[in-house]
């Protein structure tokens, strides 16, 4: 047995340390160790609760927007005024969080994960299968800046550099509503501070024309593919043949999209966007055996889970709004654009209730107890540096908690949202998967999950803006500090990695008395809980091969099966796949005071 950990693993965002145990290429054991530190949770005590916009999102700054609705939503629910929150100040909301979303998740694919399809071992496995031509598109598209390859240096790819404005853009037009972005300023509770203008309103849509048209050159391909200019008509044009059909009539598009491309010119220009070579190459049952490709990069045979149920749930908490006054704070299902829902390993689909939720610490550098619900959550850290070892799995190993729906640990993010709303692509796709013997969750269904949900939402922001949202409409109502006396609220939310959640309890000043957050990453990066059961990403690493040699291209022998743990893609790909933010997932203080501490800078 040999032992890999990568400490840290980079492009993400924080601090994550990954250990696997690998016997003969295959990875046997895991575990995932958040290993940092903060204090937003105690920092929330004893403050006024309308502080709670302005601090929690202060936890991140790739996606803060999140945490800002989620605190306002959760105030809402506290002072009791959700069900009369103004319908345009909802749709405010919406577009502030849609315009971050796709911020979020363009910056995900093509400036953190897409970057990993440029490992130089890809460069052997493709040449050896006479398709150095898929290896250049991969490096002319999607190189990170200051790379080299053997020495060489290695200029930026054109879709990352594309890429890297279009999140510039969008930050700049939800500033027009919120004031700034990072950190909007205009979420309250009872509604928000803006009141919009035509010009606003014609100021977001010229950004939203500009990022479409980053979506239809470099992602979708439509210019090349159908000979579509117009960047307003993408959305329509890609969902019409992915989203508003059947899924089984989806993935057939699909493949037909994928199947008519040519196999000598691997270009942009002969309609190999970015996804397409995704979608082609990505997938051994897609591309190997479905298109007839003489290679893929197996991204299906990593970051799966076992067929048991009972180890694994994909969930959901509900994201976006419905387009009315008021909303219900326990996000029933339909209550929201994109549904919640919990839906089981083996795909069996139970409406959500967030009683059920609740967090272990048995393997977390914390002294609360396990199976808590978030009202009556603590974050109480371990007193002694003693107590802090990241390399004993048998004990406690990671600052992050151990959330559990109904005791099962979940995937959240986009993949679990588009199976909870069964999205016809992402359905179709997962249920192929799982009638071929393949995991339905996996590196690859998790990447194009992200990349449909982007899609989705620019439609759905197109409408938000020019159809639902009225300069002259209502966005406050009424809310003083009295309000909250005693009282407690949850607000159930959605971050671009998945389900968010805030809890509030305050005493008879309306003050904070207690706040709890529960976010993505702490549900996808979770370690093992009090009954042993492993977080998603543990479980996604156990049983994938460590490197790509046993997974691409085991038959060939183009590099020894020994040499796989010195190029663990597997952990960097699954790792990566679901779009770690330790920032969000980490909440502790040390409240001691004129201490010396050594600070070592490894």
């Amino acid at each position: 047995m040999t032992i890999v950990v990568v400490d840290p693993l980079t492009r993400i965002e924080g601090h994550l340390r990954l250990t696997a145990e690998v016997s003969d290429g295959v990875i046997t054991n895991a575990h995932s160790s958040g290993t940092m530190y903060r204090g937003l949770e105690q920092i929330l005590k004893g403050r006024d609760p309308r502080d709670a916009s302005r601090i929690t999102q202060r936890i991140c700054g790739v996606c803060p927007t999140c945490h800002a609705i989620a605190s306002v939503s959760v105030l809402d629910d506290a002072f009791g005024i959700t069900g009369s929150i103004p319908k345009d100040a909802l749709v405010v909301r919406n577009i502030l969080q849609g315009l971050n979303a796709i911020a979020s998740h363009a910056t995900h694919i093509w400036v953190l994960w897409l970057p990993d399809l440029t490992h130089p071992i890809y460069k052997t496995i493709l040449e050896t299968v006479n398709l150095k031509s898929v290896w250049d598109e991969f490096v002319g598209r999607f190189a990170p800046i200051s790379y080299s390859i053997e020495g060489k240096a290695v200029p930026p790819g054109s879709s990352y550099l594309a890429a890297i404005p279009e999140k510039k853009a969008l930050h700049e037009a939800e500033a027009i509503l919120g004031g700034k972005m990072p950190h909007q300023m205009a979420t309250i509770v009872g509604g928000v501070t803006c009141t919009p203008t035509i010009g606003d309103i014609g100021k977001i849509a010229s950004y939203y024309v500009r990022v479409m048209e980053f979506v239809n050159h470099y992602a979708l391909g439509l210019d090349a593919l159908f000979g579509i200019t117009d960047p307003l008509e993408v959305a329509d044009a890609w969902l019409g043949l992915t989203h508003d059909v059947s899924k089984d009539k989806a993935v057939e598009n699909l493949l037909g999209i994928l199947g008519g491309l040519p196999t000598d010119d691997f270009s942009r220009e002969a309609g190999w966007s970015d996804v397409a070579l995704l979608a082609a190459f990505g997938s051994e049952l897609i591309g190997e055996t479905l298109l007839g490709l003489p290679a893929s990069l197996k991204l299906d045979m990593i970051g799966g889970y076992p067929a048991d149920p009972t180890k694994i749930g994909f969930l959901s908490y509900g994201w976006y709004y419905a387009i009315k006054e008021g909303y219900d704070p326990t996000s029933t299902k339909g209550e929201r654009f994109i549904t919640s829902g919990f839906t089981s390993g083996d795909l069996k689909y139970e409406n959500f209730n967030h009683l059920n939720v609740t967090e272990h610490v048995a393997h977390s550098f914390y002294t609360s107890g396990n199976d808590l619900r978030p009202w009556n959550g603590e974050t109480e850290p371990v007193k002694k540096a003693a107590d802090i070892k990241y390399d004993d799995p048998t004990a406690k190993y990671s600052w992050l908690k151990a959330p559990r729906y109904k005791g099962i640990p979940c995937e959240v993010g986009p993949l679990s949202r588009m199976i909870n709303a069964k999205e016809p692509l992402v359905m179709g796709l997962v249920e192929a998967f799982l009638k071929n013997g393949y995991s339905p969750a996996n590196v690859y269904t998790r990447m194009l999950a992200r990349a449909q949900e982007i899609i989705i939402l620019a439609r759905e922001l197109k409408k938000w803006v020019l159809v639902d949202l009225d300069p002259n409409g209502k966005f406050y109502t009424h809310a003083d500090l009295s309000m909250a006396k005693d009282s407690k609220g949850v607000g159930l939310w959605e971050g671009p990695r998945g389900a968010l959640g805030h809890w509030i309890v305050t005493d008879e000043n309306s003050k904070i008395k207690s706040y709890q957050l529960v976010v993505p990453s702490t549900w996808n990066l979770s370690p093992r809980d009090a009954n042993g059961k492993l977080g998603p990403t543990e479980l996604g690493l156990v049983g994938s091969k460590v490197g790509p040699i046993g997974n691409v291209l085991s038959t060939l022998g183009a590099i020894p099966l020994s040499k796989e743990v010195e190029n663990p893609t597997a952990i960097f790909h699954v790792g990566r796949s679901y779009d770690p933010c330790l920032a969000c997932a980490v909440h502790t203080i040390d409240k001691g005071t004129n201490k010396k501490y050594e600070l070592r800078l490894l």
